[in-house]
This record gives structure tokens, C-alpha cells and sequence, in this order.
């Protein structure tokens, strides 16, 4: 194959990202996503991954800006704190995704907002949304992603609570009852707890139909019946 081809190959097939992790030997979160990444490199879904022990290099701290570990940036994806295989598979993903630059732009403001939003940033995500209300849909993205992160989730939560019953939100409703039927119980959670802030009929079905699952725990029927009684107090 001549290096021609490769180069036209490699614009269709996303090469698998590099990652680069900073940890301490003392560090209790270290070692469960060292272990992570470790997968992710034998998978393939890596390329290569760096890892420098700041006990034995502490300029690194300095020169890529970091506070605390572990500290992992795939592509230029920033993470820090423990970390499931989940979150830092999104990440992969993001970083191949980004290789194709018509989809750029796109994932580039998913990865803006969750960025955002695990930093307590959500006031600046809300006045992007409010001056595009289409930018709703990367919330959505976010929130049906397994690998989001809780902080991530936490603000996603503020949003809906600034949208409650708004046109915007209404607007949803057919999104987030896809996402009642969810593998992931904390999606299938989450969803149903927000169709009861739409504030729209149409999601009483969504809702009455999740209550009919078999492995619906108690938690789950709690969740139901709350946004069953809020849609009945606002319809």
C-alpha cells in the first residue's frame, strides 16, 4: 500500500486516539484508571498512553496546568478524579469523531457543555441555550451517554430545572420517553424524572408504560409516581 492510500484510508477510518495520564504514587483513584486505560490500550481503542508520576517529574503539574490526579486528557479532552471505563470511552469517541470535520463543530459544543457542566459552569451553558434553543439537543446527547460523568449529570439537572414546563422541554418529551427504555437504570431514572417537568400530557403514557416494566425497583416506581403527580397538578 503506498502512502497515498493511507493517508486517503485514514481520513475514513478515525485513527484511535492518544492519551496522556498524570498520577502520584499515593493517589487511591490512580490505579483503578490507570487500570482503565490500560484496557482501553490492549482493546485497540487507544493508540498509545503516557503516564508521568509527578513525584518523580512535579514540572508536569506546572506545564500542563493541573491541580489534582488523576489527571487524564484523551485528545484534548481533560479529565480529573476517578473515572469510570465508560467516561473515558466517551471520550474516545469524541476524539475520533472530531477527525471528521463536518461533524467538528457538533461535537465540539457536546464536549464544550460537558465540559461546562462538570465544572459548575451550567449559568453559561443556559444562556447557550437560551440563544439557540436547537443547542437542547447536545444536553440530550449528554444525557443518554452511559459514560457522562455525575458531575456532568448534575448540571444537566439544573437545566431541566430552568426549562420546567416550557416550550423547550415540551419539546422533548418524545426524546426522553425513548430513553425510559434504557439499558442504563441511571438514564432510565433520570429521563423519567424529567418527563414529570414537561408539564405536557404526553408523557403520562411514557410514564404509565415504564410502570409496567418487570424490573422496575423501587426506586424507579418512586421516581414515576412523583412525575405522574406533578404532570397531574400542572394538566
Amino acid at each position: 500500500m503506498t502512502m497515498k492510500d493511507e493517508n486517503t484510508n485514514s481520513t475514513t477510518t478515525p485513527i484511535a486516539p492518544e492519551a496522556l495520564m498524570l498520577l502520584s504514587s499515593h493517589c487511591a483513584h490512580c490505579p483503578g484508571v490507570l487500570d482503565s486505560l490500560s484496557k482501553l490500550i490492549k482493546s485497540g481503542e487507544l493508540g498509545s498512553l503516557h503516564v508521568i508520576n509527578l513525584e518523580q517529574h512535579p514540572e508536569a503539574m506546572q506545564q500542563y496546568k493541573v491541580r489534582s490526579v488523576p489527571w487524564v486528557r484523551i485528545g484534548k479532552h481533560e479529565l480529573t478524579g476517578a473515572q469510570t471505563i465508560e467516561a473515558l470511552q466517551q471520550r474516545i469517541n469524541w476524539a475520533k469523531e472530531e477527525q471528521n470535520t463536518e461533524t467538528n463543530e457538533v461535537n465540539n459544543q457536546v464536549a464544550d457543555f460537558d465540559f461546562l457542566l462538570s465544572e459548575g459552569q451550567v449559568a453559561k451553558v443556559i444562556a447557550t441555550i437560551n440563544k439557540d434553543h436547537a443547542a437542547i439537543q447536545d444536553i440530550m446527547t449528554l444525557l443518554g451517554d452511559s459514560g457522562t460523568v455525575l458531575s456532568t449529570r448534575i448540571g444537566i439537572g439544573v437545566i431541566f430545572e430552568e426549562f420546567t414546563g416550557t416550550d423547550l422541554l415540551k419539546s422533548l418529551v418524545d426524546d426522553l420517553g425513548a430513553l425510559t427504555t434504557h439499558q442504563d437504570k441511571r438514564i432510565r431514572a433520570d429521563a423519567l424524572h424529567y418527563l414529570g417537568m414537561t408539564a405536557d400530557s404526553r408523557a403520562i403514557e411514557f410514564l404509565k408504560k415504564a410502570d409496567t416494566q418487570k424490573d422496575n425497583d423501587d426506586e424507579i416506581k418512586e421516581i414515576i409516581e412523583d412525575s405522574l403527580s406533578a404532570l397531574k397538578q400542572n394538566n
